[in-house]
């Protein structure tokens, strides 16, 4: 049994990331009895990125306390994350950018993750203007989980979708890459 946590990090509910985080569950759920917990994070409650206090250096975790703790602790179980944001002014979510912010309290006080190696990793990037961008923001998460925490990327699925919130429900090739991805998982 394999435990996989998809972080949503887009406003918009029932859009395209999310179209794809659930092509790419339905996929990893169909292999075995897997744990899945999807978060929505623009309906959690955090104001705060990293405040650069340190405890997280002498404790383990993270010292704020707000809805998004819960999820650290779910990022540091899982075997599986898969990540999904849309670009926004050529960045990811500011939901998703305060998520990777705070995911400092996984650095210890050598300067090495501490959390377990080889975790696999999906990212979707959406976007309404030209897909390169994505892919750098795609990319730019991937390396981030790759060269801080040691994940093992499985792929990523990149949508310029000309501003169409069903863009990705209408691919049908798109999706069943999803699925295909989940798979891996």
């Amino acid at each position: 049994m394999s435990k996989i946590l998809a972080i949503v990090a887009s406003p918009r509910r029932d859009g395209n990331c999310e179209t794809i985080v659930n092509a790419i569950t339905d996929g990893s759920m169909g292999l075995s009895p897997n744990v899945l917990d999807i978060i929505n994070l623009n309906a959690l409650r955090f104001t705060n990125g990293c405040q650069a206090c340190m405890s997280c250096k002498s404790t383990g975790s993270c010292a704020t306390k707000d809805d998004l703790s819960p999820i650290l602790d779910l990022i540091k179980g899982a075997d599986s994350l898969i990540v999904a944001t849309p670009v926004y002014f050529g960045h990811s979510s500011s939901q998703y950018r305060m998520l990777e912010d705070r995911l400092y309290c996984f650095i210890g006080k050598n300067g090495l993750s501490t959390i377990p190696k080889g975790k696999k990793l999906v990212t979707v990037v959406t976007c309404s203007g030209k897909s390169s961008v994505a892919k750098a923001v795609a990319e730019d998460i991937e390396n981030m989980y790759v060269n801080c925490f040691s994940f093992d990327p499985v792929g990523s699925i990149v949508l310029s979708d000309g501003g169409s919130k069903h863009a990705a429900e209408d691919d049908d090739e798109l999706l069943e890459r999803a699925r295909l991805l989940g798979k891996k998982l």
